[in-house]
């Protein structure tokens, strides 16, 4: 084992010991022992004011041998892992939840610091998670579990703060709770819910609220996010009919992630959306069901068109974005095969109104001239 100055820390190390905080007032576990580091969880110990951590190593000759990516992709899904199980056993009650246990407070509190960890580290990361989460029975922990790794990167986007990151994050992952105590029947209907069954459903943000202010264990703000994030930028949502800034910004984010997350999985009464989709519809709906200002922000932490992606127009004709404009869902693209080295700015040309993914162009797309 070896002592090691933070500022000499390598990405891929890995903790010998646990790393705890050192204020009393905020006295808490950082990273566990076993954990791999990341350049986003170096920098977040030199910011904690952490001097120096213990790491895996037989002395000062011994250095450690950094992690792979595989390594890392493999503790990062034990992670996920965990993080599944405990909010199954959260969520997944044979009686009615009436509040969350101290125990599982801190379970969410841990889980909520590796998602911020994680993603802060690694811009890759929640596609990857995000993927591997989705299921056709999308059971709602997992569908928490997204919505706050989502939020956690929107948050970014508005430079939140850390605090103020993981308030939403911990919200994200508890937004659904109520629905635990909801007909499980009715959460699971494949098709269109009647007007007592989504009456129903419409309780559940309530009663999420309630859990959580009955253990004692959560912000004001945290609960509010549960409360609200059903509401609408126009008022006409549930449960207050809340409207534009009136909503608390947690809940605003959370409403977009929660869209953006519900419409991209699979469903047994509907394909997903693809995310261009998905997001011309949330940009559409700015100033009615959403906040113009949350929607930017999400689309610019969720590009559905990375630079070097292979798309198709909608005359047929396929390329490559070679440049972001102002409006993510119209980047500046690369003609490739007929009319090669054509460059079409689809921010000011309005022929083409629909542009698919094909693929990822693994050439070199700023010379290239062809297919």
């Amino acid at each position: 084992m070896l002592i090691v100055p933070v500022d000499k820390l390598r990405e891929g190390m890995q903790l010998a010991e646990n790393v705890d905080s050192t204020t009393a007032r905020e006295y808490q576990t950082l990273l566990n022992k076993g954990t791999f580091l990341s350049s986003g969880m170096i920098e977040m110990l030199a910011e904690k004011g952490i001097k120096t951590v213990r790491i895996v190593g037989g002395g000062i000759e011994d250095v450690p041998r950094p992690a792979t990516k595989a390594e890392i992709e493999r503790e990062r899904n034990i992670r996920i892992g965990k993080a599944l199980t405990d909010l199954d056993e959260i969520f997944d009650c044979n009686e009615e939840i009436k509040e969350l246990s101290q125990a599982a407070a801190q379970k969410v509190d841990g889980i909520a610091d590796d998602i911020i960890n994680d993603i802060a580290s690694d811009s890759s990361f929640l596609g990857n998670q995000m993927i591997a989460l989705q299921n056709y029975d999308d059971y709602t922990y997992k569908h928490c579990l997204r919505v706050s790794m989502l939020s956690a990167s929107v948050c970014a986007e508005l430079g939140l703060t850390a605090e103020q990151t993981k308030e939403v994050v911990i919200s994200g992952l508890l937004h659904d709770i109520g629905k635990s105590n909801i007909d499980h029947d009715i959460i699971i209907k494949p098709g269109k819910l009647t007007n007592e069954e989504f009456e129903e459903v419409k309780r559940h943000p309530l009663i999420g609220y309630n859990i959580l202010k009955n253990g004692g264990n959560f912000s004001s703000n945290i609960m509010s996010g549960v409360l609200f994030h059903q509401e609408k930028f126009d008022g006409t949502g549930y449960p207050t009919g809340l409207a534009g800034d009136k909503i608390p910004l947690i809940a605003r984010i959370l409403t977009v992630c929660d869209v953006f997350d519900a419409l991209t999985s699979n469903r047994p009464y509907r394909v997903p959306w693809s995310v261009a989709e998905t997001e011309e519809y949330i940009l559409g709906g700015s100033g009615v069901h959403f906040d113009l200002g949350v929607t930017q922000a999400f689309l610019r932490a969720f590009n559905p068109y990375p630079i070097g992606t292979m798309v198709q127009l909608s005359d047929g004709r396929h390329g490559v974005v070679i440049a972001h404009n102002t409006n993510v869902l119209r980047p500046t693209v690369r003609i490739m095969g007929d009319h090669p080295g054509e460059e079409l700015d689809l921010m000011n040309d309005f022929r083409f109104l629909t542009t698919s993914v094909t693929g990822i162009y693994n050439g070199d797309y700023q010379n290239s001239t062809s297919a």
